[in-house]
């Protein structure tokens, strides 16, 4: 844990959990889900209050000629809502600016976490298997350990080759190769550094290699997130220099039944919802910004 504790250490205020965050997990996790907790929550921050007050009032849950304050939006928008627009916020301030190292454009793993969020809530939904609340905070944060690597490495990190040229690897490999711990091992230490519920640490460290039913480390939570992944992959979300080089682990095709048609649907829903967020926001991300 050496190595990894050293790098934790150089990332300065994000070694140190965001505190939101980290309260909506835990209540996530353990099923015991506050809204009185969440509006406390809101009310506290400035940014959070305003993403409410914009959601409230938008198109979507606004009412011709009326306008809400910030405590009606909180009662008209009912918890589900507001626990995504929290995490949506903070995320947004987590991942905005991150992912030079791995050849993305700014937004993009911002997009990605997202992304994945989103994927991993619908597919627990439709298949039944987990909470889809905790498979969304677990699919947001599944890759926070590229914040990590980006923190203590900088800008374009793995790129060896000439500009604009990808890696021959994946970068889990580049990782270890270059760092002795991938993204996937420093997102996990990173997550049980902020006090996240283990379940949590467990699914992050996995996600890109669940273990099958029976074997340690088991379980459906980390194959929701495995696939949520995919969903961003295919869909073009957060695609770095290493491109689509990863496979879906045969056991969560066939356990979650993700196949072909489902996984387009799931793509499409996935894109549907991310164009509606950015939509319903006022100062949504540049698209285009590089």
């Amino acid at each position: 844990m050496g190595r990894i504790d050293t790098l934790l250490d150089q990332c300065g205020s994000l070694s140190s959990a965001p505190v939101v965050i980290a309260r909506v997990a835990s209540m996530l996790s353990s099923g015991e889900y506050d809204p009185g907790e969440v509006e406390k929550l809101i009310l506290a921050d400035e940014a959070i209050s305003a993403s409410v007050l914009r959601a409230v009032n938008s198109a979507q849950y606004g009412v011709p000629g009326r306008v809400f304050d910030l405590r009606e939006g909180i009662i008209r928008l009912g918890s589900n809502a507001l626990r995504q627009i929290v995490l949506q916020q903070k995320s947004t301030e987590m991942f905005g600016e991150a992912g030079e190292a791995y050849g993305l454009r700014r937004q993009d793993l911002w997009r990605g976490a997202i992304g994945g969020a989103f994927a991993a809530e619908q597919i627990a939904e439709d298949r039944r298997v987990c909470d889809p609340g905790l498979a969304y905070v677990t699919g947001l944060l599944r890759d926070i350990g590229k914040l990590v690597v980006d923190a203590a490495m900088g800008a374009k990190a793995f790129r060896t080759t000439p500009a604009g040229v990808a890696p021959t690897g994946r970068f889990v490999e580049e990782e270890r190769e270059l760092l002795g711990v991938d993204h996937a091992e420093l997102g996990a230490a990173l997550a049980e550094r902020w006090g996240l519920p283990t379940r949590i640490c467990n699914a992050i460290k996995l996600h890109h290699s669940p273990a099958p039913l029976g074997k340690p480390g088991a379980d459906v939570l980390t194959d929701v997130v495995h696939a949520a992944d995919f969903i961003t992959l295919w869909s073009g979300l957060c695609v770095g220099d290493d491109g689509l080089r990863y496979e879906l682990a045969e056991h969560v095709r066939e356990s979650l039944e993700f196949n072909r048609v489902a996984a387009e649907r799931q793509l499409v829903e996935t894109m549907v919802r991310i164009r509606e967020m950015e939509d319903a926001i006022s100062d949504r991300p540049d698209r285009g910004a590089a």
